[in-house]
C-alpha cells in the first residue's frame, strides 16, 4: 500500500518538473527566434539608416513580436543605432503574469554599403 502512495506522490513531482521544463524550453525558443530576426532586422537597418516598415513587418510576421529604438530615432551615417525586438509569452509554472522577452542589439549605420 504505501509503494501506491509514493509512486502517487513522486508523479506529483515529476508533472511538476516537465512543466517548469516546458516553460524553460518555450523561452529559450523564443529567445532563439527573436535573435534569429535580429540579425537580419540589422541587416536591414544598417542598410536603410533606421526602423522602417519593411522591419516592423519582418519582425511582426516571423517572430510575431514588435521593434523599438533605444535612443535616437534618426541617427547618422557611422552612428550606432541600437533597438529592441520583444514579445510577451504567457508562462504555465514560472509565473503567473506574462513575462517580456527581448533582444537588445546594436548596428552601425551604413556599415553594409
Amino acid at each position: 500500500m504505501s509503494y501506491k502512495i509514493a509512486f502517487i506522490l513522486s508523479m506529483i513531482f515529476i508533472v511538476q518538473l516537465f512543466v517548469f521544463a516546458t516553460d524553460i524550453v518555450s523561452v529559450q525558443i523564443i529567445h532563439s527566434n527573436l535573435d534569429a530576426v535580429s540579425v537580419t532586422a540589422g541587416n536591414i537597418i544598417s542598410t536603410k539608416g533606421s526602423i522602417n516598415e519593411d522591419v516592423i513587418n519582418l519582425v511582426k510576421n516571423e517572430a510575431g513580436a514588435s521593434i523599438e529604438a533605444i535612443g535616437d530615432e534618426t541617427p547618422l551615417f557611422g552612428a550606432v543605432f541600437e533597438y529592441k525586438i520583444s514579445k510577451s509569452y504567457q508562462p504555465v509554472f514560472l509565473a503567473s503574469k506574462p513575462m517580456e522577452i527581448s533582444v537588445v542589439r546594436s548596428v552601425v549605420i551604413g556599415f553594409n554599403n
